[in-house]
């Protein structure tokens, strides 16, 4: 019986990790990392509505208990910061959990066909995608509001060989980009340092890393803050599900403007 209810779980095993991933829906394969706080309600809640808007969702669970609170996902913090599995404080490397992240990519496109998947990181996670876009199935990366490596504001948790190398992919993978004007956790030089190391490919349109920054001083641009993006005037989650159309569909909302920056 699944933790989650209306989710399948089952484990995954890869790259010497073990963990749970919950999965649900139809269509086009999206992986979706929770933050730092766990895999609460507000998660389970947004994965609900992207399974609601045609896609599969699969959801690991890499730390913490399946719809924990938000305060006990807080207080675990440091314990989760020293763990061997996530890089925390240094630059210009990946954290180990991304070799399987980037195999469960391969699984869930093997499973759910289409041109690719889509992975979605927030917060403490948000960086993770940086590193699994080595992996060739992933076409719509999403790195919401990233926040390490913490108190380095220039800093990404990735290799800049790995950097350099989605650069130089042949097809139409993009990274998006989410973050709010004056989340000191996710500074805008950090998005800066992406913009200038991405570059799209050869006789591309479609640029290899695009941003929204959303008005206004809070963190969590899809969960818990996702009123503060709507009452700043961004619907973040459209601009999201804009972008996994249009990278995983070949197509977007008619008519919407995501007003990147």
């Amino acid at each position: 019986m699944s933790a989650i209810k209306g989710f399948s779980e089952e484990l995954f095993t890869a790259d010497g990790h073990t963990f749970p991933i919950f999965r649900k829906g139809g269509g086009y394969g999206v992986i979706l990392l929770h933050e730092l706080p766990g895999l609460t309600s507000e998660t389970v809640e947004f994965a609900e509505w992207l399974v609601d808007r045609g896609f599969h969702v699969v959801m690991p669970l890499l730390f913490g208990s399946p719809l924990q609170p938000v305060v006990r996902g807080l207080l675990q913090a440091p314990f989760i910061c020293i763990r061997r599995e996530f890089n925390t404080l240094a630059t210009g490397k990946s954290s180990t959990i991304t070799l399987p992240l980037r195999t469960l990519c391969r699984k869930i496109h093997a499973e759910c066909g289409g041109p690719g998947v889509g992975a979605i990181g927030m917060c403490y996670t948000g960086g993770f995608v940086l590193a699994m876009m080595l992996e060739a199935s992933l076409l719509a990366p999403v790195a919401a509001q990233p926040s390490l490596p913490l108190c380095q504001p220039e800093g990404l948790d990735v290799e800049p060989e790995a950097l350099s190398f989605a650069s130089a992919r042949r097809d139409t993978m993009s990274l998006l980009g989410l973050r709010f004007e004056d989340d000191a956790l996710c500074p805008a030089s950090r998005f800066n340092r992406l913009e200038a190391s991405l570059q799209p490919a050869p006789a591309s349109p479609v640029p290899r890393f695009h941003s929204v920054t959303v008005p206004g001083k809070a963190h969590s641009t899809l969960t818990l803050d996702y009123p503060a993006a709507l009452k700043g005037g961004v619907d973040t989650r459209e601009v999201v599900l804009q972008h996994l159309r249009k990278q995983l569909l070949g197509s977007s909302q008619p008519g919407y403007s995501t007003q990147p920056t």
